[in-house]
């Protein structure tokens, strides 16, 4: 059975280095879908679980990237995660991208901004990967403005 190329850009870093994930290592690495704003933070900062539990606020992490997160402000957590692979920040700054992050609105918690910017991102990843239009939350654009069939 031949192993589909991944279209996703999502990368591991270690130990000063980024690669692309590969989908062996998921498994290795004990791979998961995490809170991007922590679940903690998020209910600290009275952020609506609708919102912090999307999957606009989860991404692919590994274990290990996860303990490291733990319950804190991405501000206080983003340097350890550096730290701990011994990366630069503009080259965990990149990394983060891979993940349709931004990470500048990521090191200012800044939840709001991260949440409407990256559901932009994934769904404009989504049309590209598809090829369709996603239908917007509350159902399809109106053809018309509601205000030009008043004047009938």
């Amino acid at each position: 059975m031949q192993q589909r190329p991944s279209r996703s850009g999502v990368q591991r870093c270690c130990h000063g280095r980024c690669e692309k994930a590969e989908i062996t290592e998921y498994f290795a690495a004990a791979v998961d879908i995490h809170h991007i704003f922590p679940q903690a933070w998020c209910e600290r900062e009275n952020i609506p679980s609708g919102s912090f539990n999307s999957i606009v606020n989860k991404t692919p992490l590994t274990g290990r990237t996860n303990r490291i997160i733990g319950g804190a402000a991405p501000s206080s957590y983003l340097p350890e995660l550096a730290k701990n692979a011994e990366l630069e920040a503009e080259t965990l700054a990149d990394h983060i991208r891979t993940h349709l992050a931004d990470p500048v609105l990521l090191a200012k918690d800044d939840f709001a901004g991260l949440f409407d910017a990256r559901q932009r991102a994934l769904v404009g990843a989504i049309e590209k990967a598809t090829g369709k239009a996603v239908v917007p939350e509350d159902g399809y654009p109106a053809a018309t403005d509601p205000q030009d069939e008043d004047e009938d």
